[in-house]
């Protein structure tokens, strides 16, 4: 008994080392591909990879489509590249669009990365999102705008936050502009998921909201357009502008930023028309601007073929049948009013033309002929003042919190 005593103390006296022996040999391994996997798994995160999804992506995605037309139009004469040229850059515009029914999606997906410790989409990834989507938004509805040199500053971003995205979902972002005033242009976006087919919608709801507020800046100094014009800029500038005037600030209580929220919800409703769900509600503030110069909102829509309906036919058998919509064949007057500013210029590789009218040269077309004003005019004007109200809302009411604290 004694011998088998001693061998039962040798063993536990040898065990530490042993154990010891085991964890230096293998923990170096183990963290080593722990860090890796970790690594792996989270690059979307890395470093430089925003940028590329916000800034480089959308840009080379047209570009490599502009570069395709240049090789395929390569050995025609140039009169025959430059009418493609202008065909092409032409089918970039919403031409016929109503600006207040137009909707720009891009398909998201909710990464580890993306995700917090309760296995949800975190109310932080939402801007993070948000930030790239916007950008292609943008590119969607202004890509004229930014060939002449302009860019789109980011006032502030309000969200209000419904329902939780769990991890591992698809889901959609939603953009569409809401309204705009003479410097504000008002973009509401919803992330939504789509029910997959004979299953059921499991709603948590997420009540926590956050908000993001910045200021806007333009830059001096000669501005290239056309072909040598600069990436298409939508940031958020380092200081305030000097141009345009702020909303005055309201005192702010309890009832006013609750009414905040409220309209921000007024703005969708808790599910879309194709029945997807909406988990958040997004209202970001942008104004155009060449330089420091700010553009009024109609002015630039309308150039790039948004309008209304156009009227019916005198011809029509009956006063309710619905007109057709207007289109690339059958463009607005307004837009062809626009084009006439930017097709001399096209040939040079510039649009200086088009960015003299934008700086301030639509103040000097008398009122009775703003094209842009008729072009924006009847229901979606209608549809404009009636979303303004609601988004001008949640703006003073954070400026009234902002008073307040």
């Amino acid at each position: 008994m004694q011998h088998i005593s001693d061998l039962v103390q040798q063993a536990l006296s040898a065990l530490p080392q042993m154990l010891k022996t085991i964890l230096l040999r293998g923990t170096p391994a183990f963290f080593k591909w722990f860090a890796v996997t970790l690594f792996l798994i989270n690059f979307r995160s890395w470093p430089l990879v925003w940028h590329y999804k916000v800034l480089f992506s959308p840009i080379f995605e047209v570009r490599a489509r502009y570069y395709r037309l240049l090789l395929s139009t390569l050995f025609l004469p140039a009169q025959a590249r430059l009418e493609r040229k202008t065909k092409w850059l032409q089918s970039l515009c919403p031409v016929g669009e109503d600006p207040t029914k137009f909707v720009v999606s891009v398909d998201a997906w909710a990464g580890p990365d993306d995700c917090d410790f309760n296995w949800h989409l975190s109310n932080s990834s939402y801007p993070k999102t948000l930030d790239a989507s916007r950008f292609r938004a943008a590119l969607r509805i202004c890509p004229t705008f930014f060939r002449a040199g302009g860019w789109m500053p980011l006032g502030a971003t309000h969200f209000k936050f419904m329902k939780e995205i769990p991890i591992f979902a698809h889901y959609q972002i939603r953009m569409s502009i809401a309204a705009w005033d003479n410097k504000w242009l008002y973009v509401v976006t919803r992330y939504v998921t789509v029910p997959k087919k004979g299953k059921g919608r499991k709603v948590i709801k997420a009540p926590a909201t956050a908000k993001t507020t910045r200021e806007d800046k333009g830059t001096d100094g000669e501005i290239p357009s056309g072909d040598a014009a600069r990436f298409p800029s939508l940031h958020t500038p380092a200081t305030p502008s000097i141009s345009g005037t702020s909303t005055p600030a309201v005192s702010a209580n309890s009832s006013s930023i609750g009414l905040t929220t409220e309209q921000i919800a007024q703005l969708v409703p808790s599910e879309e028309p194709d029945g997807a769900t909406v988990h958040c509600i997004s209202v970001s503030e942008l104004c155009f601007k060449i330089g420091r110069i700010t553009v009024p909102p109609a002015v630039v829509l309308a150039a790039e073929g948004f309008s209304r309906l156009p009227p019916p036919p005198s011809s029509a058998p009956s006063p309710m049948q619905t007109p057709a919509r207007y289109s690339l064949t059958n463009p607005p007057p307004s837009f062809a009013r626009s084009q006439s500013l930017q097709l001399p210029d096209v040939s040079k590789g510039h649009l200086k033309t088009f960015q003299k009218f934008l700086k301030g040269g639509w103040k000097e077309v008398g009122e009775g002929e703003r094209w842009w004003e008729d072009a924006l005019g009847g229901e979606v004007e209608e549809r404009r003042r009636v979303n303004l109200e609601r988004v001008k809302g949640v703006r003073t009411g954070m400026e009234g919190a902002l008073a307040a604290f």
